[in-house]
């Protein structure tokens, strides 16, 4: 099945409907004959949401439950089975929390906190990647600094970590009120480039590295700016963890596994994500440094980003409410 690529409001309200129950399924993993225990009635399936392109999720979580290492883990609390539904970008998979289809989703920082904020009813469980990039990147022959886009048109996936990004980058330059940022998702970026018809555009992982490879000009990335990196977080819901209080813990030592696995063979990972995420292998472990798979649930630097990443949407009137991050997460863990 081809993944769902636009957001759900754009649609007629009797398309969202169907996505908010059915989504866009992208595959599952059963493993019958394991017993069911603890809450989850026998038969029920874990609804996982990511964020696409890739047609299934990657990273550790991904590996996890590719080598069977999540399922191990879920069986004794009574789950037969992981579907997987992948979304454009993170407000939809908000949308998805909301509206009760989904169990746990894997997203960027930026959206979850917004979520958060607004009373999304879900617990941090820990983060799948650290320390993610953004490549700023121009048509060929385009502007060479971030102060020549002073009255330009900027596209990024608004919402999206590499929204805070750019307009944390902006603020710095002294522009931000003078360029027009615009809504674009990354599949879309590349022929956006290719036309011209915008000065810059904000790349997240595995396109950013596949856009410079063709040649478009990089001038400014995240990594110059540590407080503008983003994270991919796992949360999951209220109704997932009343029923399952064990859920969180199952899901880390799935990804401890996991992670052993991935430093052990780094290029039979890399050759899965590759063909999941259908990146080219060198975009892929550009993106994706081992170093950025945090094996602790809560790695204290990265609570703090959360915080930051707070501090900031609130600066910027775009959450209002407060939460204290220590709330959000799951004691014991």
């Amino acid at each position: 099945m081809r993944p769902l690529l636009i957001p759900t409001s754009h649609l007629p309200t009797s398309r969202r409907r169907v996505l908010a129950t059915g989504l866009a399924a992208t595959g599952s993993v059963v493993f019958p004959g394991l017993s069911a225990a603890q809450n989850a009635a026998p038969g029920t399936t874990l609804r996982l949401g990511f964020i696409g392109p890739g047609k299934k999720p990657a990273s550790a979580t991904g590996w996890a439950l590719a080598q069977g290492h999540l399922p191990k883990e879920l069986a004794p609390l009574g789950y037969s089975g992981v579907s997987t539904h992948v979304f454009p970008n993170g407000p939809d998979l908000n949308e998805a929390f909301l509206s009760g289809a989904i169990d746990v989703g894997i997203y960027g920082d930026t959206p979850a906190v917004v979520a958060r904020a607004k009373g999304l009813d879900g617990k941090l469980i820990g983060f799948d990647n650290v320390g993610l990039n953004v490549w700023l990147l121009t048509p060929r022959g385009g502007v060479a600094s971030v102060k020549e886009l002073e009255g330009k048109v900027v596209a990024v996936a608004l919402g999206s970590y590499m929204h805070r990004y750019v307009i944390g980058l902006l603020k710095e330059a002294g522009i931000q009120k003078t360029t027009k940022v615009v809504y674009m998702l990354p599949r879309d970026g590349d022929a956006a480039l290719e036309r011209g018809s915008i000065a810059a555009f904000a790349a997240p992982i595995n396109t950013g590295p596949l856009l410079v490879s063709k040649g478009f000009p990089l001038i400014d990335e995240a990594d110059r700016h540590p407080g503008l990196l983003g994270s991919s977080v796992i949360v999951a819901s209220n109704k997932a963890l009343q029923q399952n209080p064990s859920l969180g813990a199952a899901w880390q030592r799935a990804r401890r596994a996991a992670l052993q696995d991935i430093r052990k063979d780094p290029e039979r990972y890399y050759a899965f994500h590759a063909d999941v995420s259908g990146f080219p292998v060198e975009a892929v472990k550009a993106s994706y440094p081992l170093s950025q798979f945090p094996e602790e649930a809560y790695p204290s630097a990265w609570i703090q980003s959360l915080e930051d990443v707070k501090a900031f949407l609130r600066a910027e009137n775009l959450i209002r409410q407060d939460f204290a991050v220590s709330d959000w997460k799951v004691a014991g863990l």
